[in-house]
């Protein structure tokens, strides 16, 4: 299961996440900084914005990799239904504790369509690469 697929995946995705995040940002798309979680912690804060990016894509591909593992025990389902649902709630999770919304329903008005739609491709490569590999693996 932990193989070169499973590395690559991991890795261009959170290069494509890393380089979508860059261009939501520069056209607005998204009302917050991806490398903003820099300012709340002051070891970081000094430290120039491409490190802040290189840590920002360590994350991700670690968020990815766990991602990889846990969506491909779900073989049994198509690629496209664990892609949708874990980036909605990923989103709304996400734009929640962002944005410090009181009720979730603000949460779900603030939300980016196109950091969900990015989050979706994202994760659908990952899902049906997981979903794949996991079938191949077990037909050998």
């Amino acid at each position: 299961m932990i193989d070169r697929t499973f590395f690559l995946t991991s890795f261009f995705s959170a290069i494509f996440m890393v380089i979508s995040l860059k261009i939501l940002e520069l056209f607005d798309f998204i009302k917050w900084s991806p490398i903003g979680w820099a300012k709340n912690w002051s070891a970081f804060s000094a430290i120039h914005y491409t490190i802040k990016w290189g840590m920002l894509f360590i994350a991700l591909f670690i968020v990815f990799a766990v991602l990889y593992i846990l969506i491909s025990f779900l073989d049994s389902i198509p690629p496209s239904i664990p892609a949708i649902i874990i980036s909605i709630l990923g989103i709304i999770v996400l734009e929640w504790f962002i944005n410090h919304s009181t009720t979730p329903w603000a949460t779900i008005q603030s939300i980016s369509i196109p950091l969900l739609s990015v989050t979706a491709i994202v994760l659908r490569f990952i899902a049906g690469t997981a979903i794949f590999n996991k079938e191949l693996s077990r037909k050998v």
